[in-house]
């Protein structure tokens, strides 16, 4: 195997991990289980990226109100930073192949880094 393939299989295996949001939603398992073209599989990653992106406002909310002094600063531009590398990470996903399955797997990035983020900004402030 040469390195490219290695870099691909090793891109796919990851997103493949973007795939696996889809077990926390049985709204996206549905979606996907009946999509059957690239461009439905990706109609199914955004429709589930809205709900996680609500989230996850909520939760940086609910995050910068519960910090004091510097803390609230450094909260809003951790988060800007996230946001330049949640894109920049997840175009790099979304360009692997040069196939189409490069579109499921950018937007699979998309929905399962913004997933993620919800998560640590809920566990920020605690239940």
């Amino acid at each position: 195997m040469n390195r490219r393939t290695l870099a691909i299989s090793a891109l796919l295996l990851a997103s493949s991990g973007t795939t696996m949001a889809a077990d926390s939603s049985p709204a996206l398992q549905k979606c996907m289980d009946s999509a059957n073209t690239t461009a439905a599989m990706v109609g199914c990653n955004a429709q589930e990226t809205k709900v996680q992106d609500k989230r996850l406002n909520s939760a940086y909310k609910t995050a910068l109100q519960a910090q004091q002094g510097p803390r609230k600063q450094q909260l809003q531009d951790v988060q800007r930073l996230w946001i330049k590398y949640r894109d920049a990470n997840c175009a790099f996903a979304g360009s692997a192949t040069g196939g189409s399955i490069d579109q499921v797997n950018g937007s699979g990035c998309v929905l399962d880094m913004t997933q993620t983020r919800a998560e640590e900004l809920e566990n920020l402030v605690g239940p």
